[in-house]
């Protein structure tokens, strides 16, 4: 066989022996063999008409498989080999592999070879749906709704998409389906093409079924089946898991209910499940309740391996003390701020945006995950008023060019002047004197200063070569001296020995 690369998705199709009346109950692996003994146990999926394994090489050379299945002959015992070429293309995903990893230093995550990856998200929670769909648009101009979507955020350098797939039954089947063994076919190869369009502009998936309330009815052996079908089809891809959207939601002002703790208990389960079913064994966590109510169920759980907050909705976020005491425990683990003041929300301009998404990486957070209010719920016309309760509705196609997601792509050209993945939270008054809000990471031969926006004197305490970032269009201009001229907006100093 030929046509393997390093880094890419392949397919490979098995014919079943004989016709089963519960087809997704069949369990089928494919063990992959490669150089240097690398094994890879892949779980198959059944597509429809028969089985698939969809693989990863991990490394060029020649590989080998076999399938194993007690419950169908012509599933077992098949056995073939191919050789893959090395990585090849620009895409990072293709050259570094998309599987998100823990990095050494435990304070971000990296691409599969090892090399830092910068987390910039957009939040879509109901996507892939018919609310986000693949072909076509509301908007005549717009010949596909979800691939303008990808295509500008790739072009602004985000690099993560975070789905729930809520309202997701347009194409006429949905996740849920799955809990009872109900499968459609057209339905999922529709999920293919969301997550293989966003894969190509270097976008990483990471991906929830349902939200808090949704998850109290099916049981955890429920959720698995679908899960189980979910990491068979889409973990050969550049994806991620966050499981569900606000698992630990007390519902009772603030008190859990035996509903809400059976909720918890199940999905905790469920992780180490998801776990231990992902052949490439890559980095996962859950999307929590807001930082004031949530009570940290998974943090110690084995499987979780990042810290995902959701920072709330108030204008100010989080305090940087917050950020700075979760990236001071000991042990450590990754920090990411992934749900705060979506730009849209309660009226909430670039402005709150841009100062809560340096304020969380200056703190702590290795990345940061912006949300609009007219896409986390695709707002569909000027009409649709559905979560007005948190504030004007903005259709879709204005939700798309608010200017605070431009601007986030200036926050990631910023860090990666300097190795941002050793930069580590500091007083900024050890590089800076001034009146205003700063918020400082450095390491041992660089900075990086956020000032918020005031007025009051400027004045650096050291030599340093300075560069002044405009975090609002992305100019940059060096500086000389210790008193650089700034104006009363917000800005980005970067500082090198």
């Amino acid at each position: 066989m030929s046509g393997f690369i390093q880094w890419r998705v392949a397919t490979l199709t098995f014919t079943p022996a004989a016709a089963h009346e519960h087809p997704l109950d069949v369990a089928m692996t494919a063990e992959f063999t490669g150089p240097g003994g690398a094994v890879l146990r892949v779980p198959a999926f059944y597509d429809g008409a028969g089985w698939q394994a969809r693989v990863t090489p991990t490394l060029p050379g020649e590989w080998r498989y076999r399938t194993v299945c007690a419950e169908d002959a012509g599933l077992d015992g098949q056995r073939g080999s191919f050789t893959v070429r090395p990585a090849e293309g620009d895409n990072p995903l293709y050259r570094h592999g998309g599987f998100l990893r823990v990095s050494e230093n435990r304070r971000h995550l990296a691409y599969a070879d090892g090399a830092p990856f910068f987390w910039l998200g957009d939040t879509w929670w109901f996507c892939p749906s018919h609310l986000m769909p693949f072909d076509g648009a509301n908007r005549p101009e717009i010949p596909s709704m979800y691939r303008a979507l990808i295509d500008r955020r790739a072009a602004q350098g985000f690099s993560v998409v975070q789905w729930a797939f809520l309202g997701s039954s347009g194409v006429g089947g949905r996740y849920a389906d799955l809990y009872t063994g109900t499968f459609n076919a057209a339905y999922w190869a529709e999920v293919d093409r969301y997550v293989a369009y966003a894969n190509d502009a270097g976008i990483i998936p990471v991906i929830g079924l349902g939200f808090h309330h949704g998850l109290d009815i099916p049981t955890l052996d429920e959720l698995w089946r679908a899960w189980r079908y979910v990491v068979a089809r889409y973990g050969a891809y550049a994806v991620g898991w966050l499981i569900c959207g606000e698992y630990n939601l007390a519902s009772n002002e603030g008190d859990y209910t035996e509903t809400d703790l059976a909720r918890i208990e199940r999905v905790l389960a469920l992780g180490q499940r998801i776990k231990d079913h992902d052949p490439y064994r890559r980095a996962m966590t859950v999307h929590p309740w807001w930082h004031g109510g949530d009570r940290r169920q998974a943090w110690t759980q084995p499987w979780y391996d990042f810290i995902m907050l959701q920072g709330g909705h108030g204008k100010s976020g989080p305090a940087a003390e917050f950020y700075r005491a979760i990236y001071a425990d000991d042990p450590a683990l990754p920090l990411l701020e992934a749900e705060t003041t979506y730009e849209g929300i309660f009226g909430f301009d670039d402005a709150v945006v841009r100062r809560n998404a340096y304020k969380a990486v200056q703190s702590g957070s290795f990345g940061f995950t912006y949300g609009a209010h007219g896409l986390w719920y695709p707002t569909q016309s000027e009409q649709d008023d559905k979560f007005k309760e948190w504030g004007d509705p903005i259709p879709w196609w204005k939700a798309m060019d608010l200017p605070g997601a431009a601007q986030l792509q200036h926050l990631r050209r910023c860090y990666e002047m300097v190795d941002w993945w050793t930069l580590e939270p500091r007083d900024a008054a050890e590089f800076v004197d001034t009146p205003r809000e700063c918020f400082a990471k450095a390491n041992a031969r660089a900075a990086v200063l956020y000032l918020g926006a005031g007025d009051g004197a400027v004045t650096l305490t050291g030599a340093y070569h300075v560069t002044l970032c405009n975090p609002r269009t992305g100019e940059m201009r060096a500086s000389e001296g210790t008193t650089p001229a700034l104006d009363e907006q917000d800005w980005v100093i970067v500082l090198r020995n």
